[in-house]
């Protein structure tokens, strides 16, 4: 890759709309593609967020000019967390992240109806844990099947949706795949059975249009720091006729609607105010820019190596994270060796146990396929030399590493090589 591709990834980082020349690290590589996982915090989110540690510094629930201040600005930044997703600012709860939101949620409605809660095997771990805590309690919990694609069995939800179950949880888009729920017919679904819907959005948050409304969940978890806001805070959407499945005993009302406690940080609502508004007015450009890059991406990759997959639903997938797999490599020794790009391995192998995705796992992946998965998420400050540089290291990396595999070498040969693998599944949450 020339000197000029080079400078021209520096400078384009540099120039991304939020971010300025003080908040990127003055080298060109690693270049961040794990925008999945988290992302940087926007200078314009930061600049909003500084007057409320050190000047605005009130107590929301003080009664004076200081305590006035703060309010004030709480309520701002529920109202454009609210209008990013079409919600009222009294449907929605700050909370310390997605995780609180969705603990908060599911274990609350579980214990108050003592019904059967049902998610899938291919949520986050977040929800997997919930899940696991409420069945420790007790509270009987079931799986739906996952197709090979990533999108839910509507046939096995609709026989298991009865009275028996409380609450169901869906992830909206797949942190792992990409993979978008059809959210809306789910909840027309839970509805028509009397069951309530809970989703974890935390990545479709501010990358893709969400209108509570039309959607119809009851309950909506997401966080900032997924789309360039603050670590630490998140939202809990409700609606209004459920609250009262939500409150804990003897909790001030005038915290975050009796919710939580705890003293609200407003700073962190402002920034995640502040970032909810401009991912609503960056959107469609974001979404087509990323459309582009992720085709780039893809196409010069399944081009140049053999044995390539795209790991969920071709239709019904978020452009910005990418799941793929290299068969014949082993997925974390292939992401530490592209020395000039920071991904996430879709597996995890030490050297006694090889472990799967539990969510490529769900999918029914051969575990060959899964275990040689990384993740790729593409971000606001990704740019087409940037992609041009991961195709290349990626390129260099799978074919290096397949010269020194005998596992490759018998895929070659034409070898099954299931059995190999056999039992070596990640069997999470069963």
């Amino acid at each position: 890759m020339s000197k000029a591709v080079l400078g021209g990834v520096a400078s384009n980082l540099i120039k991304c709309p939020g971010f300025s020349i003080r908040r990127v690290r003055m080298r060109s590589f690693p270049i961040y593609l794990d925008y999945a996982a988290t992302t940087p915090c926007s200078d314009k989110v930061l600049e909003e967020m500084l007057p409320y540690f050190t000047e605005h510094y009130g107590n929301p629930n003080s009664l004076h000019a200081f305590g006035f201040d703060a309010l004030k600005a709480l309520n701002v930044a529920r109202s454009e967390v609210a209008a990013l997703i079409g919600a009222d600012p009294e449907e929605i709860v700050f909370t310390s992240g997605a995780t609180e939101s969705s603990r908060i949620s599911i274990e609350r409605v579980s214990s108050l109806t003592h019904k059967k809660f049902v998610t899938t095997k291919s949520e986050h771990k977040s929800v997997l844990d919930c899940a696991d805590i409420i069945k420790s309690r007790g509270i009987e919990v079931s799986y739906l099947n996952i197709k090979s694609d990533g999108l839910i069995d509507f046939e096995h939800l609709d026989s298991i949706l009865d009275t028996s179950v409380g609450l169901l949880s869906i992830c909206m888009v797949n942190n792992e795949t990409g993979v978008i729920q059809d959210i809306k017919r789910i909840a027309n679904l839970c509805h028509a059975k009397g069951v309530l819907l809970h989703t974890d959005a935390t990545q479709a948050f501010g990358k893709i249009p969400i209108n509570i409304r039309d959607l119809d969940v009851d309950f909506l978890s997401a966080s900032a720091h997924k789309i360039y806001g603050p670590k630490g805070i998140g939202i809990l959407f409700f609606k209004k006729e459920n609250k009262r499945l939500l409150r804990v005993p003897m909790a001030n009302h005038e915290v975050e609607y009796g919710l939580r406690a705890g003293t609200v940080p407003v700073a962190l609502c402002v920034g995640m105010g502040k970032a909810a508004e401009i991912a609503k007015s960056e959107m469609s450009s974001d979404f087509s820019r990323i459309t582009g890059l992720r085709a780039v991406l893809v196409e010069n990759l399944s081009a140049a190596l053999d044995e390539t997959y795209i790991n969920g639903s071709a239709e019904s997938h978020y452009p910005g994270i990418v799941n793929i797999s290299f068969r014949g490599c082993e997925g974390e020794a292939l992401m530490m060796e592209c020395k000039r790009i920071a991904v996430s391995s879709g597996s995890a192998c030490t050297s006694n146990k090889l472990s799967i995705s539990h969510v490529l796992n769900s999918m029914s992946i051969p575990a060959d396929i899964a275990q040689s998965s990384i993740r790729i998420s593409i971000g606001k400050p990704t740019t087409k030399p940037d992609i041009l540089i991961a195709i290349e290291d990626l390129i260099a990396a799978t074919t290096k590493l397949r010269q020194m595999s005998p596992i490759w070498d018998m895929i070659k040969a034409g070898v099954d090589i299931g059995s190999i693998f056999e039992g070596k599944h990640c069997d999470y949450a069963v």
